[in-house]
């Protein structure tokens, strides 16, 4: 399994961030690790350089979303659409690699609460190492830019990725620094060189999981082409060297005095500002190196004889000249957005020295050394479950009955699976009130979806009713008349016929008239005694697996112990390794009494009968799920900390417990799933949301392949 690795960025420049992903994966490479880089959604389309396919390329061949897809959000599902279609990407292309960078997008201003709260989520959804990147420009210490960012982020990512996290921090000589753009003004006033030294002399790799990186002085490696300026502000060429390169620009609009700061650089300024003009002829005439200008406000009809004298000596000393109509603040403004995005994606050489560069001081990052250690393959986020539930439901593309098929929300979720290609369905019901609700609040019911008037089928089902065993010889015409007109009834009677492959009912009806049919017609498995329900707990720190919340009020040791077997198969039907707690108020022989023999009693049955199983009990609830807690109340077990099947000893201690958790923890709960049931029927909460709704569907078709 691959070792993923977010890379986030906090108010940080594109190119320090690009930088910082070009030399993690250098050091990967002269590592000898296999990596592979993922960029999760393109941000070409709002102005941000897309260098991740010209310059990773090789390292990615995984396609990413536009981001002009995300732009409007209109509710949850075209929000977990975004998400499917990262991880869809993500499997897709990934093969066997010891690391997998995913690089965070880089909030703007526009969208920044969203590409925000998304980079939380895709470190959530692959239980990824995070490298937060960030920059410094006063004399904090570690631990306060720490603080702060934890403050920022505690609220979105689980206390582990905080607390495992690392930092690479941008540590410039001035604030609000980038090297290509400088004012004339606040160069005059600070001594450079001091401040560079100082930054190397404060540069820190330690046993801590941070590095400081001095940026001021990278100026001396970045260079951008003058054509790509002259092209990105659309000006005019009066004299163009095609090999000038510039490391800064410089504008002038005060009393002009040289510094060897114009060498490489771009000064800009006023075409109609003649003292200045005049001093930086002086310059060139005195024999000072000027690598390229630019003039602003300039009007080639009214040039003045200093102009003439300026473009005249730049041909001869091979000075670059550009000109253009707007003045120079409009100039200023368009080259911060300019210089805030640019990175020389053309410039194989200078990319060459960036991950040198940045190598020198990540190359020490503790991650790095034991990048195969403590991944936890038993984790499962919610995002990932959900995307492998569907997908797996996609392939088995099973035929799904709602008796319900009335019901506003039952037609919405049903309309959702069938244009994501879930499943086929049959909805009970009249065909014109359906189509006529679907029409209402503008939901396709496309050609998986089969509308029945049950009034029209009932009669199909009378003789089949009547030679039941278990109505044989008791019951006539008019009996069995009267029972189907039950939609729940001649539902299950479709099932066991073999007309479709589960049913999902219950947003208008209580479990009993759910189940009750299903236990007279379906049956239990022969080697079930009963029939026990789950929920699937979708919680940011995985997915639990909750029984019996739903149907049996006061199990004995014996049908506990069948609960926690069934609870077990499911889970493995469902790809989760099942560790299965034995939930009571004692932890161990911390306590006796009648409930705590009961769920002892229960953990042995279950260990005699199915001893590959992985179970523990009794245990608390704190003990079975929070490791820290476990190490103190049962460090020996195999399950505590790490339980991810809770059984509980009854359903009224499950009920509460599975409706508190997802209510106050606003997570979604998929449930009841009846198992231990020969055919699925699956019951639905009377409260119940569409997103409910589709993943009992999708859960029902997947128990349809399997017998629990």
């Amino acid at each position: 399994m691959s070792r993923i690795v977010i890379s986030i960025p906090v108010n940080i420049d594109v190119n320090f961030f690009t930088s910082i992903n070009l030399g993690l994966i250098h050091n990967l490479q002269i590592k000898y690790v296999k990596c592979k880089f993922f960029k999760p959604i393109s941000q070409i389309e709002n102005n941000i350089f897309d260098y991740t396919k010209k310059i990773l390329i090789k390292h990615s061949n995984i396609e990413c979303i536009k981001s002009l897809k995300i732009k409007i959000l209109d509710n949850n599902f075209k929000y977990n659409d975004i998400i499917d279609n990262i991880i869809k990407n993500y499997y897709s292309n990934i093969v066997k690699n010891d690391v997998v960078l995913i690089e965070g997008l880089i909030p703007t201003f526009t969208e920044y609460e969203f590409l925000f709260n998304l980079n939380c989520e895709i470190a959530k959804i692959f239980n990824a190492d995070i490298i937060f990147v960030t920059s410094i420009f006063k004399k904090n210490t570690f631990e306060e830019i720490k603080s702060k960012i934890y403050s920022i982020f505690k609220k979105f990512l689980n206390k582990k990725q905080l607390h495992n996290a690392y930092y690479i921090i941008q540590k410039s000589f001035q604030e609000n620094h980038n090297p290509f753009f400088y004012c004339y003004n606040t160069l005059k006033k600070n001594n450079i060189g001091k401040k560079i030294n100082d930054i190397k002399s404060n540069l820190l790799i330690t046993n801590l999981p941070f590095v400081y990186i001095p940026w001021g002085h990278i100026s001396n490696i970045f260079k951008i082409n003058i054509i790509e300026i002259c092209e990105y502000l659309n000006c005019n060429i009066i004299n163009i060297i095609n090999t000038c390169k510039i490391r800064s620009t410089i504008f002038v609009d005060d009393n002009i005095v040289y510094k060897k700061y114009f060498f490489k650089s771009l000064i800009i300024i006023s075409a109609k500002n003649t003292n200045l003009l005049k001093c930086l002829y002086q310059i060139i005439i005195n024999g000072n190196i000027i690598t390229a200008i630019l003039f602003t406000e300039y009007e080639e009809k009214n040039n003045s004889a200093i102009i003439n004298n300026l473009i005249y000596l730049s041909k001869i000393n091979k000075i670059t000249i550009l000109n253009i109509n707007l003045n120079i603040w409009k100039i200023y403004s368009k080259l911060q957005k300019f210089h805030k995005n640019y990175f020389p994606i053309q410039d194989k050489l200078l990319i060459n020295k960036i991950k040198n560069y940045i190598l020198k001081y990540i190359n020490k990052i503790i991650f790095y050394k034991n990048f195969k250690e403590n991944i936890n393959n038993d984790y499962i986020s919610p995002y990932i479950f959900k995307y492998n539930i569907i997908k797996k439901a996609q392939k088995v593309n099973k035929s799904i009955l709602l008796p319900e098929g009335n019901e506003l929300r039952i037609i919405k979720a049903v309309s959702i699976c069938a244009n994501k290609k879930i499943a086929n369905f049959i909805l009970l019901g009249k065909s014109k009130e359906i189509k006529n609700i679907a029409k209402l609040h503008n939901i396709v019911l496309n050609k998986r979806i089969n509308i029945i008037d049950p009034n029209h089928i009932r009669k199909n089902y009378i003789q089949f009713v009547i030679n039941m065993k278990k109505y044989k010889g008791i019951i006539d015409k008019v009996f069995a008349e009267n029972l189907l007109k039950n939609d729940m009834f001649l539902a299950t009677i479709m099932l066991k016929l073999g007309e479709v492959d589960g049913i999902v009912s219950g947003v208008n009806h209580t479990t009993a008239n759910t189940i009750r049919p299903a236990l007279q017609i379906i049956k239990t498995i022969p080697k079930y005694s009963l029939i026990s329900s789950i929920f699937f707990m979708l919680l940011k720190q995985g997915v639990l697996i909750y029984g019996d919340c739903a149907i049996n009020p006061n199990p004995n040791a014996e049908q506990l112990a069948e609960i926690a077997i069934q609870s077990a198969k499911s889970a493995i039907l469902f790809n989760i390794k099942p560790k299965i707690a034995m939930i009571s108020y004692s932890t161990g022989n911390s306590s006796t009494g009648k409930d705590v023999d009961l769920v002892f009693q229960a953990t042995k049955i279950v260990q005699n009968k199915c001893p590959d199983l992985i179970i523990d009990g009794p245990l608390q609830y704190d003990a079975a799920v929070i490791k820290n807690i476990a190490k103190y109340k049962a460090p020996n077990s195999l399950v505590a900390g790490k339980a991810n099947v809770i059984i509980f000893p009854d359903l009224n201690t499950g009920n509460i417990t599975y409706k508190a958790v997802q209510r106050s923890s606003e997570i979604i709960s998929i449930g009841p799933i009846l198992q231990g049931i020969n055919k699925p029927v699956n019951d639905l909460s009377r409260g119940s949301s569409v997103e409910d709704i589709i993943y009992t569907i999708v859960v029902t078709s997947i128990q349809s392949i399997n017998k629990i």
